[in-house]
């Protein structure tokens, strides 16, 4: 919901800019499509914005699953290995979702001689089964990857928006360089 908030405010903030300023780029910058549509160009215009929606839509979906998938999981891992997750790192998560309990991490970390974590309530995890801790692990990893979906989303709005300012750029160029010719018969006089 926040991330839909602030997404909504820029918007907002884009279309109140473009008021002020009628350049087709100012508007094409704010929202990819308006530029080429204030100018003419119907299909252009429309292909940018059906795009535009649909990577807003898809960002903020994609951001919605992480978070679910996130909460989940931290939920999961309560119930079935009961150790709290809330204020941990994600690479904890990772580890929790590993081994089945914290003494089979911190042998299997002793072996190779890297850090462990204190045999302490606040990190000590149990796996009621198997199953459980791959249904977790499964859960973390789709949190991850709708984080990166949502990401990459964003990376193609901004990609959207420098299409449509080269698009209404050179829109612009052609319609100040119409230039036309006409061939005339030789010793044609204009009458």
């Amino acid at each position: 919901a926040v991330f839909y908030k602030k997404t909504m405010k820029k918007i907002i903030i884009y279309i109140l800019l473009s008021f002020s300023f009628s350049s087709p780029i100012i508007k094409s910058l704010c929202l990819p499509g308006w530029g080429e549509l204030s100018q003419g160009y119907k299909t252009r215009g429309k292909i940018l914005l059906y795009t535009e929606s649909l990577l807003v839509i898809s960002a903020y979906s994609f951001n919605s699953l992480s978070k679910t998938y996130k909460s989940d999981y931290i939920a999961y891992a309560q119930s079935h290995a009961n150790i709290n997750l809330q204020d941990k790192d994600y690479l904890f998560a990772a580890d929790v979702g590993s081994k089945d309990n914290l003494q089979d991490f911190n042998d299997e970390i002793n072996r190779e001689r890297d850090d462990t974590y204190p045999n302490t309530t606040e990190y000590n995890w149990d796996w009621d089964s198997s199953s459980s801790r791959k249904k977790f692990n499964s859960m973390r990893i789709n949190s991850i990857n709708f984080e990166k979906y949502t990401t990459f989303a964003l990376a193609a709005m901004i990609v959207n928006r420098v299409v449509s300012l080269v698009d209404v750029i050179i829109l612009n160029r052609k319609q100040k360089s119409n230039i036309s010719s006409i061939i005339l018969p030789k010793g044609y006089d204009g009458l």
